[in-house]
């Protein structure tokens, strides 16, 4: 068990890296990452402590950031990419006092919220697999679980993404998005283990 490990703790050291934002495609990319992670803990938690104007401003953050960086991936989106990355230069100080309090039964919260989202994982489009394999892969990160197994997968279905951005500047062709199957099995598998590890023995009932 990492009881040490508070979701609340990581959800703060993200949104303080977050916050050293610059705008070359590097830090474009990093800072994306590191306020989903913050934001996806904002939001797990925001059945114990809300701050509603924190959560929009980090979300309009992202967006405007996923604009850029598809953009940069894809090399022929246009877009005036100095006016948005000023824009989140101004968001960001909006943000800058968005730190999460101790939260008492954080951990709790976050676990039924693995659980929840293992008992949804199906067969599914490309797009809400690979969203669900990214907050499962930040939630089980924030309790102090080895990411490595989730982070893999994420990454691999955020590679067929950026493959099909890069191909629409030369092709005429409408591609729908796909993914091995079996990626839906180990996601189920490395998700069940971390449940069967965790503290809360309600959330270990499998039929």
């Amino acid at each position: 068990m990492k009881s040490e490990k508070r979701p609340e703790f990581y959800a703060n050291d993200n949104l303080r890296k977050a916050l050293r934002f610059d705008p070359s495609p590097e830090s474009v990319h990093d800072t994306r990452v590191y306020l989903r992670k913050y934001l996806t803990l904002s939001l797990t938690l925001s059945r114990l402590y809300r701050n509603l104007e924190c959560i929009y401003y980090s979300k309009e953050a992202v967006r405007i950031l996923g604009k850029i960086r598809d953009a940069d991936i894809s090399g022929c989106i246009p877009i005036n990419r100095e006016l948005l990355a000023l824009k989140v230069t101004k968001i960001l100080p909006k943000i800058s006092s968005c730190y999460l309090p101790k939260i008492y039964g954080s951990r709790l919260v976050v676990f039924e919220k693995i659980r929840e989202i293992y008992n949804h994982i199906l067969t599914e489009d490309f797009h809400e697999f690979r969203k669900k394999v990214r907050i499962l892969y930040y939630l089980t990160e924030s309790v102090g679980e080895d990411p490595k197994p989730l982070k893999d997968i994420s990454r691999e279905l955020g590679d067929i993404r950026d493959q099909y951005l890069k191909e629409v500047c030369v092709s005429t062709v409408n591609k729908k998005l796909s993914f091995d199957p079996i990626l839906v099995e180990e996601t189920r598998a490395i998700v069940r283990e971390i449940i069967m590890r965790n503290e809360f023995q309600h959330l270990k009932k499998f039929e």
